[in-house]
């Protein structure tokens, strides 16, 4: 015999399912009727990484130009080679930190094409190269089930040359992208002003993996890795959400020549943030889906925290974690 807790459970599981499908069904409706060659801007600027380029050449472009990641392409076999990404460089930050000095580090990447590339990334055993892409004619429905097959944020368009057979890198869609698009575009928003974050069950929730202002560079890194996830809440001595820290900040440290610094406290490291920098950007599980596109959208974050009345964090929502609530 059901007990009257259980039923209730049950009761809000199948709520959340049902709210769940009735905005999916609508969504991906929508990436149905739309092409991923919706979204390539009129004017852009596409940065494509030859993979005879060393390592430390590609990871400094990616650094200059302020960028998270960018397509890789063989000229000789005219073909895509994959995205060189910023998780790749934390990934080699923890592999070199932890077995060399930073000059043998920068000796022995100053050595690796890019090509080779795929041979160091198995040293970490858990990465691989990410040589996801798509078709320009593929749908946004077909593009979104293909990145949240991974744990990939981005993926090349890659068309080919009719006259050649060779491969054309002709732009890179991400996630933020695909959101952006649909909030923007979707003509029926009323499912996404009606359901909130608890009642869609959206994000990541339970045992955080946290952090204070006095706790080492490395030793963030090191929970990227170790917990395969690309931010971390920095908190006070009460548990209240200070700042975060993040996978792009490593850019900003690799900028100012600090790589080298890493057992910095990342206080000093959140300092080095330039005035424009989004900052920090919270939810509550009240706030409906429609609100959280919103800041998305403003804000060019990667992901919120979610906070309680106390601004403590419960939770993060990542923008993967939005989108899967749309995809059937």
């Amino acid at each position: 015999m059901d007990i009257p807790g259980a039923a209730a459970a049950n009761a809000v599981v199948r709520s959340v399912e049902a709210n769940r499908r009735e905005l999916a069904q609508l969504a991906s409706f929508f990436l149905k009727q739309h092409s991923a060659y919706d979204m390539i801007p009129v004017s852009f600027r596409l940065i494509v990484l030859d993979t005879k380029l060393l390592v430390t050449k590609a990871l400094s472009t990616l650094v200059q130009n302020g960028i998270e990641s960018a397509p890789m392409y063989d000229s000789l076999e005219s073909c895509y080679a994959g995205m060189l990404t910023t998780t790749d460089l934390v990934n080699l930050i923890q592999y070199y930190y932890s077995n060399f000095s930073y000059n043998e580090a920068i000796e022995d990447l100053g050595q690796v094409q890019l090509e080779n590339y795929k041979e160091l990334l198995l040293r970490f055993k858990s990465r691989q190269t990410n040589t996801l892409c798509a078709n320009p004619l593929d749908t946004l429905y077909e593009v979104s089930r293909r990145l949240l097959a991974t744990d990939y944020s981005a993926l090349a368009l890659v068309d080919e040359d009719t006259d050649t057979g060779s491969d054309v890198i002709v732009s890179v869609l991400s996630i933020y992208r695909i959101l952006n698009f649909l909030a923007v575009n979707i003509e029926d928003k009323k499912e996404l002003k009606e359901h909130s974050l608890y009642d869609l069950d959206i994000g990541t929730y339970g045992d955080l993996v946290t952090a204070t202002m006095d706790v080492s560079v490395i030793d963030i890194i090191r929970m990227f890795v170790d917990n395969n996830i690309s931010v971390v809440p920095i908190l006070d001595e009460n548990g209240v959400v200070l700042n975060v820290f993040a996978e792009s900040d490593i850019i900003l440290l690799a900028r100012e020549g600090l790589l080298d610094e890493l057992n910095i406290p990342v206080s000093e490291a959140l300092a080095l943030r330039p005035d424009d920098y989004p900052g920090v950007h919270s939810c509550s599980q009240t706030d409906t889906l429609y609100s959280v596109l919103d800041i998305i959208r403003k804000t060019h974050v990667q992901r919120l925290i979610v906070v309680d009345d106390d601004i403590r964090p419960v939770g993060v929502v990542a923008l993967s974690d939005v989108l899967r609530a749309l995809i059937l």
